[in-house]
């Protein structure tokens, strides 16, 4: 096969000649894997000189490693596959904006991180892979599996509180009228912190055990996003809450309110201070977030309060300021 290819390869760029192997190399590694693997390291070793192609080969390489498996379906050489993903992260990052290889890139680091479990890293990479990618040249099963991975990870990811960037990503649109419809409400309801929208989507996400096993960390998540929200929805200077709205607003006793907060506090979500004999907490920042279209509805309007507080100082200043020259 490879001598096959060196009849043509001096005809066509690096680039080109690596997106013609690699499906060659996937039908060769259904039939022999270490054929496959001797296969691309020939042609790794031929277009050596070419820093973009070379990485698309690596990001190839990683790729047949994935799915290369025990009969336990766990991947046969792990350490293996992190070392290349590594190595191959800083010929990315070396790269000058967006290149040909950079979305299989972070397609198989998205894809190793699901293979290991880690949500958030999952969430961050999908993105990546998602933001260089043309989903148009999905098949719209692949767009339906690739919404479904990621808005699992958004939910199940330790620490992941921002979803502004993926509810505004057409992907999410490959779950409109399928079974996983409710997925995306879900997600809204996050992204709100609306907790009677999460309840009463409860029988939907209930059947998926990886979301039914983590119910009390979904809604630990979702309370914390409730905190957010809450201060997010007023203007800075009315950011003074009380235990009892919070205790409202998140769905718990206003002894656990104290608690609650701290744990927002601790996550950097927000910050501000806790006044434990007026039971309120006074909020001063809330961790910048991509906003929905009511969200930023929300901020427009306290922008245009916020610009007419500053025009009647002005004229304040100004009308005292008239009277001090007379005066002098």
């Amino acid at each position: 096969m490879f001598r096959f290819i060196s009849e043509f390869e001096h005809r066509i760029n690096a680039l080109q000649l690596v997106e013609i192997v690699l499906p060659i190399a996937k039908y060769i590694f259904d039939q022999n894997k270490e054929a496959a693997y001797e296969f691309l390291s020939k042609i790794e070793k031929t277009v050596n000189k070419d820093k973009i192609a070379l990485a698309r080969v690596h990001a190839g390489q990683i790729e047949l490693r994935l799915n290369h498996k025990d009969a336990s379906d766990r991947l046969v050489d792990i350490k293996k596959v992190r070392d290349m993903i590594e190595s191959t992260q800083k010929e990315i990052e070396s790269f000058v904006g967006v290149t040909e290889a950079h979305a299989p890139f972070y397609k198989v680091s998205a894809m190793y991180l699901k293979e290991v479990g880690d949500f958030a890293g999952y969430y961050r990479e999908a993105l990546r892979y998602l933001g260089v990618e043309d989903i148009g040249k999905m098949t719209p099963e692949e767009r339906h599996v690739q919404a479904v991975l990621i808005g699992f990870a958004a939910l199940l990811g330790e620490n992941v509180y921002n979803f502004g960037e993926l509810l505004a990503h057409p992907i999410l649109k490959a779950l409109e009228g399928s079974s996983e419809k409710w997925l995306s409400e879900v997600l809204y309801a996050f992204n709100c912190g609306d907790l009677n929208k999460f309840y009463s989507l409860e029988k939907q996400w209930s059947e998926w055990d990886d979301l039914k096993r983590k119910k009390d960390f979904l809604v630990g998540k979702i309370r914390l996003l409730a905190i957010m929200e809450l201060a997010l929805a007023r203007p800075s200077k009315e950011r003074r809450i009380s235990f009892k709205e919070i205790a409202t607003k998140c769905q718990v006793q206003k002894n656990e309110v104290e608690f609650l907060v701290m744990k927002a506090l601790s996550k950097d979500l927000v910050r501000g201070a806790i006044d434990q004999v007026n039971q309120a907490v006074l909020i001063t920042w809330v961790q910048p977030r991509v906003l929905n279209t009511s969200q930023v509805l929300s901020m427009a309007n306290r922008i245009a309060a916020w610009s007419k507080d500053v025009i009647a100082m002005e004229n304040i200043v100004s009308e005292n300021a008239r009277e001090i020259l007379t005066k002098s």
